[in-house]
């Protein structure tokens, strides 16, 4: 049996998605996305009337942000620690907007020209889309015992404002010495994490305390035990 064939709209979101990804929201003309849905430019403004209500029609698509973070998530989540999990969902994140540089700085630079109701959709998929991925850090901080003073989501929120900020600067500069490998920059950003926003629990707590007993204990026991030469 033949796939069914995509419905215009559908046809024109795509299209218009592969396109803002290749070349950015401002280089991307109307004439241009209708070529690549195989339509003629009028019925594009018949559907969506202009390029940014298209934009909203793509911002509000939730399959755009849910393959996304799914696709992140997967990864992250194969880890067994918070700290595996943090620095794999860094590196995953900042490979996903590499692929699309132009969109992100289009969506990032331009968004002040945007009409609200494109930013309200905006706002929206990050929302979901940091709940998703806080929803399972949530559930790894608790397998290791870890506490914090801030929540999963609050944790998230922070470590993305600073991954989308250091993708712009490295995007869109010559020459800024941010004086470490990306790698090494990921890493010591994950440590601030855990160093900053996390504690072990009572229960993980006591148990650390008797291993540093026991471990000053036998420390002091060998030193009883050396010769006295």
């Amino acid at each position: 049996m033949s796939t069914p064939r995509k419905s215009t709209k559908a046809r024109l979101i795509e299209a218009a998605l592969d396109l803002f990804a290749e070349r950015g929201v401002t280089e991307t003309t109307t004439r241009a996305v209708a070529e690549r849905a195989q339509v003629n430019e009028v019925t594009l403004f018949r559907n969506f009337g202009n390029k940014y209500r298209l934009l909203l029609a793509v911002l509000e698509d939730s399959a755009v942000f849910a393959k996304l973070v799914h696709a992140l998530v997967e990864q992250a989540n194969s880890k067994n620690n918070v700290a595996d999990f943090l620095q794999e969902y860094a590196q995953e994140s900042l490979r996903t907007l590499n692929k699309a540089p132009d969109l992100v700085r289009s969506i990032v630079g331009e968004s002040g020209n945007y009409p609200i109701e494109n930013r309200l959709a905006l706002g929206k998929g990050l929302n979901e889309a940091n709940r998703y991925v806080a929803n399972y850090l949530e559930d790894t901080i608790a397998a290791q015992g870890l506490t914090s003073d801030l929540t999963a989501e609050q944790i998230v929120n922070l470590l993305n404002f600073i991954l989308i900020g250091y993708f712009v600067i490295e995007s869109s500069t010559e020459g800024y010495n941010f004086g470490e490998e990306q790698d090494d920059f990921l890493e010591n950003l994950v440590s601030l994490f855990l160093q900053g926003s996390f504690a072990v629990s009572e229960k993980t707590s006591s148990s650390l305390a008797v291993t540093e007993t026991r471990i000053v204990k036998l420390e002091a026991r060998q030193i009883e035990d050396l010769p006295a030469s």
